[in-house]
Parts: structure tokens; sequence; C-alpha cells
């Protein structure tokens, strides 16, 4: 077991927000933490904060159980869940191995576990996105759920270019990822983000945040090299990248390959004021104080949405400006509300 001292402050103040704070873990509690070996200084910092509020960390390294990838969860963390009250996932992306992380959610759920899932998350975003009260954070979602109607109108602009109508419809549910992770449930941490499956999406999105999917074969900065992202019917008709064809042709072509690929899954509000620039992490960078949008899965059973599919390519922008029923929400990076 871990017991040195954590010398890096920073990084233990942030793992100790996520363990004390958003996990909420108390004393005699049984948490099972999850990661690789690119993540073990992280993971280090969140056993020593496990140690320090009383509670027993299960530490298990992905390359130290079988070599990846791992396709499906190994047997001995499956076992581990069933007497454990929190867990965490803290590895970098790899190809193949959304079935395990998605049979990871599912079994600790199962298990009421609260679960911090934390895939690619680096030490950067860690201690950016790590820095607001949960608590703080949750009362800012639900203050902007309030503006929300059933059948409301979302317009983003920005000026890289992105000029945006997203419809809503009363079967729309939101689902809030911030504030203190309930048993039997999941957070991407750091958090910050409230999330819906549109009625409808039309006009153009520049994606000049990060760039990211359920393999991690996409995942990069768009800073340098915007994504622009023509939308039609809520369907993605055209992708454009002048500063890397290539890479516009190859997500067009993943987009193909895939039903409902081309489709937009999910529309989110990041709220999550700690991160104050894309970091290049796409589920840090979602939490980015703006609104974000990722094509194919819909999380049906959640958002209320009648189709789906079986991958995800999501995009963020640096930057934006939003509006509710053209009141505005969102300016210059701040909201208000």
């Amino acid at each position: 077991m871990y017991s040195a001292t954590v010398t890096d402050k920073a990084l233990a103040d942030a793992a100790r927000s996520a363990i004390e704070g958003a996990l909420a873990v108390a004393a005699g509690e049984h948490v099972v933490l999850v990661g690789d070996h690119e993540h073990a200084d992280a993971l280090d910092a969140l056993e020593a904060a496990t140690i320090a509020v009383g509670a027993k960390p299960i530490r298990m390294m992905l390359e130290d159980l079988a070599p990846r990838p791992h396709r499906w969860l190994h047997p001995r963390i499956a076992k581990a869940l069933p007497d454990a009250q929190a867990s965490v996932l803290l590895i970098s992306f790899h190809p193949n191995e959304l079935p395990m992380r998605n049979e990871l959610v599912d079994l600790a759920a199962t298990h009421r576990l609260r679960h911090a899932h934390m895939v690619g998350v680096e030490r950067e975003s860690m201690v950016a996105g790590l820095k607001m009260d949960p608590r703080k954070l949750e009362e800012q979602m639900r203050a902007l759920q309030t503006r929300i109607g059933p059948s409301s109108e979302v317009s983003v602009k920005s000026v890289a270019g992105t000029n945006l109508v997203v419809k809503l419809a009363p079967w729309c549910r939101w689902l809030l990822y911030g504030g203190v992770v309930k048993p039997g449930t999941k957070d991407n941490l750091p958090s910050g983000e409230l999330v819906t499956c549109p009625e409808n999406v039309e006009g153009t999105y520049v994606a000049d945040g990060t760039l990211g999917d359920a393999d991690g074969v996409f995942a990069r900065s768009l800073i340098e090299t915007p994504v622009i992202l023509r939308i039609v019917k809520g369907r993605v008709k055209t992708i454009e990248c002048e500063r890397d064809p290539e890479l516009a042709q190859r997500i067009d072509e993943a987009m193909r390959a895939v039903t409902n690929l081309d489709r937009v899954g999910l529309v989110g509000f990041g709220l999550n004021a700690g991160i104050e620039k894309p970091l290049g992490n796409v589920f840090t960078d979602q939490k980015v104080p703006g609104v974000h949008i990722s094509l194919g899965e819909t999380f049906p059973a959640r958002t209320g949405a009648l189709w789906s599919a079986t991958s995800w390519i999501a995009f963020t922008t640096a930057s934006c400006d939003a509006s509710i029923d053209q009141l505005p929400v969102l300016r210059d990076g701040r909201f208000v509300l």
C-alpha cells in the first residue's frame, strides 16, 4: 500500500477534492482505485487522500493485471467492487478498451458505488478542474437548468464562426454532472456539465477546443487546427479543417462508418470556472464554460432519446456566447444567471 508523502501539493489538493469532496469518502469505507502506469503519480495522490480520511484504498494497475488493451474488466477488479463504497478509474485512452470501461461503470452502478471516471485526465486537468467546491458547482448548474424550458431554443455564437441553434423538446431530460456523486451513479471528473440529447440542431459549429472519441483515436487539441461542422436537421453534412484536411477526412470516414455517428447525440453546457481554457482532454474540456457537442451515443435511458449509436466523437469550443430563448446566459466565458 502507498504510504509515502505526496510532494506535489497541487496534485495532492486535487486528489483530496476528488476523494473528500466529489466522492465524499468517509472513514471505514473501501475505495477501489484502478489506474495505469502513466497515471501512477496521480493514483498515489488519490491513495494518500483515501488513507487520510480513514478509508481503505484497494489499488490495481491495469498493466500489472494483464497486458493492454483490456477489452473486458479483469476479474480481480470485478471481485473488489461489491465490498466497496466508491471507485475511481484513472487511465489513459486506449483503443478497444471502451467495453471494459463501460463494464466497470455498469458494475459500479449495480453495487451502488459512487464512481469517478477519469479517462485521459492529466495532472493539469486535475489541478484546474478540481478547484471548485462540488456543492457550489451543483448550485450553478441547477440555476442554469431553471432557465431552460421544455421547448427552449439555445443559440450559440463565437468569434471563431459558430452560429448554431439547438432546439429542445419536452422529452429532453437534462443530466447534471457535478456536485457530490450519489450512490449508484458516476461522474466524469473534473465535473461541471449540464447535458441532454436535443430534438434538433441547425447551423455551423466551429470546434476550436478539443477533439475526442470513444477509443482515443482522434484525441487532440484543436486550438491550432479548428474543425468546422455544418449541421442540417441534426446531422453533420460537411466537415472542414483548413489547416489539416486529412483530419477532416478521417473524421468524416469514421462518422459514415457507424450508424448515427454523423448525428448530434448530446449538447452540453460546461460550467467549471476553474478550467479557464482547453487543456487537451475532451472529458475535461467539456466542462470549460461554453456549449459543446458530441456525435453518436445519446444514453437514451437517461436523456429520453429514442435513438443512439455504438460510439461517439466529441468536439469542444474554446469560447462562445450562448442565449436561451433570446436571453443571454453566457458571455465572454462567464455565465450571467
